[in-house]
């Protein structure tokens, strides 16, 4: 099986399937409340998807290059195109597209007994704000202290959970900062959203791993597994949901419930 081949039976038909259940409950009536405000603000809304993509490939692509080039995980080239993006396959790249796409209707499923989009409490005051991003921020400076002394002394073992816990942290730390009453609001499909994706697809990564489209070099990851699956893989599936399903979470916040309601500017004649 190639790695294409792969997309298309495990990840392309997980999120056809989550369409097909989506729009069969739109049909009897019940919508989703991604899909409520998408279909309130399309033009906000679509804007949105599309830079939440940009960002996926622009912070991810490097990252996963550099993880590659570090010896910590391979690919089999007969598996691949043969087009790469620094390095990654673009079979990987559409992984990451898909994924956040899975994340994004699991969160619309979650979300999908509510007749009507919530409407947002008030902010909490100012300490209360800073409190979740003080705390999560103090975690990423911890995480990236930790991962610059491994990498620098070579803990080889420790390379792909030092790789991840800072790149995980830092853009959690950022969607707390700007919409914490919205995550802490929607904290149930977060979870959904984060923890069905990340299951599914740590099962479907085992299937990939023991039919050798890619593979980890034992030297550069913890010895701790689950079948073939190593644990840094199943905490990248969770903190990569997590990350997508924050940021869904963060359009209910306050800031950017002003942003999607706010009607948009009309040019003016300026009177000679």
């Amino acid at each position: 099986m190639t790695y294409f081949g792969f997309l298309l039976r495990f990840i392309v038909t997980a999120n056809a399937a989550l369409w097909v259940a989506r729009a069969a409950l739109r049909r009897a009536g019940r919508e989703g409340w991604v899909a409520s405000v998408a279909r309130q603000s399309p033009a906000r809304m679509t804007g949105y998807f599309g830079l939440l993509a940009a960002v996926i490939l622009l912070y991810t692509t490097p990252w996963d290059s550099a993880l590659i080039r570090l010896g910590v995980w391979g690919y089999a080239s007969q598996r691949v195109w043969g087009l790469t993006l620094d390095g990654v396959p673009w079979e990987e790249i559409l992984f990451y597209l898909l994924q956040s796409a899975l994340v994004a209707q699991c969160f619309d499923l979650a979300t999908v007994r509510r007749p009507h989009a919530p409407r947002v409490v008030p902010a909490p005051g100012c300490a209360r704000r800073r409190l979740p991003f003080a705390a999560m921020l103090a975690v990423w400076v911890f995480a990236a202290l930790w991962a610059t002394y491994a990498l620098a002394h070579r803990v080889s073992h420790l390379t792909y959970l030092a790789m991840l816990l800072p790149w995980v942290l830092l853009p959690l730390a950022i969607q707390v900062s700007y919409g914490a009453d919205g995550i802490a609001r929607q904290a149930r499909p977060v979870a959904f959203a984060t923890l069905a994706p990340a299951a599914y697809l740590s099962i479907c990564d085992g299937i990939a791993i023991h039919g050798g489209i890619w593979f980890f070099r034992p030297r550069n990851i913890t010895d701790l597994r689950l079948g073939d699956v190593p644990i840094e893989e199943i905490l990248f599936f969770l903190g990569s949901s997590l990350m997508v399903a924050m940021s869904l979470a963060v359009i209910a916040s306050r800031r950017a419930e002003r942003w999607l309601r706010r009607p948009p500017e009309r040019s003016r004649e300026v009177g000679t």
